[in-house]
C-alpha cells in the first residue's frame, strides 16, 4: 500500500507514514497484531512536533503547517541520525555565536529498561554527560530548576545566567496555578536553530529516545521537550525586538515578553495533558505493548486537532450563553490575536494556537485577558481537573 499523502510505499500495518508522518487509514490491530517496529528519530520527529514560536519582523507574517498535519509552528516572516547500540554521546564545541554543543536528538537502543526509574536514569545520564564545559553558574540555575519544577533534564550551557532563572520564574507562575501538569516534562533545552527555521520555542510531546534490549523493543522511552531556538535565546535583544513587534502589531497577545513563548509553549503542554485526561492515560514515558494503540489514537486526536476544537467550541459556546454577541466562533477566536487563527500550509486551522495563545494571554495579562481567552482557559482548567 502506499500513503494517501506522499505516496511512499508504506508496510501494510503502518500506523504513520514513515516518510511524512502521515496518519494511515488502516483497520486497528486484532490480538495476533504484531508489535510494529520502533519509530525512527525521523518519523517522531515529523509526528511529535507541537512547536509554537513566538516573535515577527515584518507587518505580514504567514502561518504555515510545515512537513506534516500534526507539526505545528508559530511562524515568523514567511509563509540527526540514529545510530545504533547504545549511544555515545559527542560533545562537539560550539560552532559559532548563537550555537550550542548541547545535542538534543541523540537517541538509544537496546537498552536494559525495567520501568519508570531506569528510563528517567537515562534521560538524566543522557543530559548531565552534556554538561562538562557548561558554567558553573548556569549548571546551578540548571539543577533548581530541576528540582524545584520536577523536568528531569535542562540543558542551558551558553544562556545568559539571569535569563535562565527567569525562564525558571514561568514554570513556577504555571506550576502554582497547575500543579497537576508537574512531572511530564522530561527535557527543557536549548536546540541549535536559524532565524530562518521560523521559530523560538517549541514544544514536543513525544520524541522517541530510547527502545528496549528486548525482543519486542518495548518498552520505548519517549521524551516530552520543551525546546529554545539558540538564535533567540541566545540572543535577547534579538528576541526583545521580535516579541514587542509580534505584540504591538497583534498578531501575538498584547505585552508579550522574551519569556513569554516559553507560556506559550506550556499552553501547548497543558493542552496535550488535558487530552491525556480525556483518554485516561498517565503517562507516556514508557509505550509498550500493552498502551501502544491508545497511544497512537491519542497521537491521531492531536493531529487532526479534535480536542483542541470541542473545547474552543464548548467555550464560545459557554461565551455565547453570558453574553449578547453576534460573533462567529472564528470572529470570536480573532480577537486573542492574528495567531489565534494560524493557519498550516493548507489553509485549515490549526485550532491548538487557539488554545495556546489563549493560556498565553491569560499568562501575561490575568483579569485584562480577552474575554475569548478567559474562557478557552477556563474550559482548558476544568478538562485538567477531570
Amino acid at each position: 500500500m502506499y500513503c494517501n499523502k506522499c505516496g511512499d510505499p508504506v508496510e501494510p500495518n503502518e500506523r504513520f507514514c514513515n516518510k511524512c508522518g502521515n496518519p494511515l487509514e488502516v483497520e486497528p490491530p486484532n490480538e495476533s497484531y504484531t508489535p510494529p517496529k520502533p519509530i525512527d528519530n525521523k518519523k517522531m520527529v515529523l509526528i511529535g512536533v507541537i512547536i509554537g514560536a513566538v516573535g515577527c519582523f515584518l507587518l505580514f507574517i504567514a502561518y504555515a503547517l510545515i512537513n506534516t498535519k500534526n507539526s505545528y509552528f508559530f511562524q515568523i516572516d514567511k509563509n540527526k541520525n540514529k545510530q545504533e547500540g547504545v549511544q555515545t554521546v559527542d560533545n562537539k564545541p560550539k560552532r559559532g555565536k548563537y550555537e550550542t554543543a548541547i545535542i538534543t536528538d541523540n537517541t538509544y537502543s537496546g537498552v536494559k529498561i525495567k520501568g519508570s526509574k531506569d528510563a528517567y536514569s537515562l534521560i538524566e545520564k543522557d543530559s548531565t554527560s552534556q554538561k562538562d564545559n557548561c558554567p558553573k553558574e548556569i549548571k546551578k540555575v540548571e539543577d533548581e530548576i530541576i528540582n524545584k519544577y520536577g523536568i528531569t533534564a535542562v540543558n542551558l550551557c551558553e544562556m545568559d545566567v539571569g535569563f535562565a532563572k527567569e525562564l525558571g520564574n514561568v514554570f513556577k507562575v504555571i506550576y502554582e496555578e497547575y500543579p497537576s501538569v508537574r512531572g511530564y516534562i522530561t527535557n527543557l533545552t536549548l536546540i541549535n536553530g536559524t532565524m530562518s527555521d521560523n521559530y523560538i520555542a517549541a514544544f514536543m510531546p513525544v520524541f522517541n529516545f530510547a527502545t528496549s534490549d528486548s525482543t519486542s523493543t518495548y518498552p520505548w522511552v519517549i521524551k516530552t521537550q520543551v525546546l529554545l531556538n539558540t538564535s533567540y535565546f541566545l540572543n535577547p535583544e534579538r528576541l526583545d525586538s521580535s516579541v514587542k513587534e509580534g505584540s504591538s502589531s497583534g498578531h501575538f497577545p498584547k505585552n508579550a515578553t522574551i519569556y513569554s513563548p516559553v507560556a506559550h509553549e506550556l499552553g501547548h503542554y497543558l493542552s496535550f495533558i488535558a487530552m491525556m485526561n480525556n483518554y485516561k492515560i498517565n503517562s507516556i514515558l514508557l509505550i509498550d505493548n500493552n498502551n501502544i494503540n491508545t497511544f497512537y489514537d491519542l497521537y491521531a486526536d492531536f493531529a487532526k486537532g479534535d480536542h483542541s476544537l470541542s473545547m474552543i467550541k464548548e467555550a464560545y459556546e459557554n461565551y455565547k450563553r453570558d453574553n449578547n454577541t453576534t460573533m462567529t466562533l472564528d470572529e470570536w477566536r480573532g480577537t486573542i490575536s492574528k495567531y489565534a487563527l494560524a493557519k498550516n500550509n493548507r489553509g485549515e486551522y490549526i485550532y491548538d494556537e487557539t488554545v495556546a495563545e489563549s493560556f498565553h494571554d491569560v499568562y501575561l495579562n490575568k483579569n485584562n485577558a480577552s474575554d475569548a481567552s478567559k474562557y478557552v482557559v477556563a474550559v482548558l482548567k476544568k478538562r485538567l481537573e477531570s
